[in-house]
This record gives structure tokens, sequence and C-alpha cells, in this order.
């Protein structure tokens, strides 16, 4: 029960992560309830979903609905927080499992990549966020990477990641 879990702690003042994929938008409502029950407005919160349900396909299995259904909870997540809680990190693109699952380095990286792309191409698809506030959207994913054993690897793909990202957010 979320009010048994968050009794006693100010939602309007923390911080919270979500490490949850197939169920967020559920549990981001009820947290979202038990923040208004507390008198706090949902535009104060702040923190994140992972909601990254690509990954569950990808590395872990663990997935509750086919990609379709699954990948527009995903981009209604994050339209919605874009209106609603504009502090919350509605996606947390988690490429960590993939190393876990036997990827290389830079095939973490690629599905990371492609991850983002088809993520950001369904909110646009969607029509529910104005193009003029997709900046919005980015500003707000996050990302979760492994940092293996390959050390010299490892830092060359992280550099490799921000031009990546940059590059694709231009």
């Amino acid at each position: 029960d979320m009010r048994a879990l968050f009794d006693g702690i100010p939602l309007g003042q923390m911080n919270t992560s979500m490490t949850i994929n197939a169920t967020a938008m559920w549990l981001l409502a009820l947290y979202q309830v038990v923040a208004e029950e507390q008198g706090v407005d949902p535009a104060a919160l702040a923190g994140t979903t992972q909601n990254d349900i690509i990954k569950e396909y990808l590395s872990r299995g663990t997935y509750v609905f086919p990609p379709g259904p699954s990948l527009r909870l995903v981009t209604d997540l994050i339209a919605y927080t874009v209106t609603e809680i504009p502090r919350w990190n509605p996606i947390n693109v988690c490429s960590y499992h993939l190393q876990e699952a036997g990827a290389t380095p830079v095939q973490e990286l690629a599905y990371s990549m492609c991850t983002v792309i088809a993520v950001l191409d369904a909110v646009v698809a969607a029509g529910q966020v104005p193009q003029e506030r997709m900046g919005e959207v980015c500003a707000r994913i996050s990302f979760f990477v492994n940092a293996g054993v390959r050390f010299i690897e490892e830092m060359c793909k992280m550099r490799a990641f921000g031009v990546l990202w940059d590059e694709l957010l231009r």
C-alpha cells in the first residue's frame, strides 16, 4: 500500500527513483495520489521512473504486455509528465542489463541509442507532446549504463555516448 510505504515521508521534498518498467505508469499514479493526499501539487514532485520496457524484451524477459502496447504506456507516461509533473524524469533508458546478458560495451551503447530513438519517435508519432515541447522530453531522459571491467573500452564508450546523444538531439 503506497500510503503505508510513504507514511511520514514528505513527497513534496523528496526525489524518488522507481526502478520499475511494465507497471511504471500505475506506480506513478499511486505515488501522485499519495502526494496529493499529503497536500502536494503534482508539479512539485521530483523523481524518476525507469519505464524502459524495451530493455525488458532485450535482456530480462520480464515484460507484461506485447511491444506495441508497452511502448504506448511509455509514451503516455512521458506525455503526461511533461504537462503534469514537469520535474519528473519519465524514462531511464537502462542498458546496464544488456552487458549482464552478454552484450559488449559497443552493443550496449548501440542498443541504448536505438531504444531512445524508438521512444522519441513514438512520442512524436503519438502527437501528445507539441513539437516545441520535445526539448522538455529530451531534457528529462536519463540513462543507466554499465561500467564493466574493460576500463579503457568503457571510458571510450561513455565519451562516444555523449557525442552520439548530442548529435541525435541536434
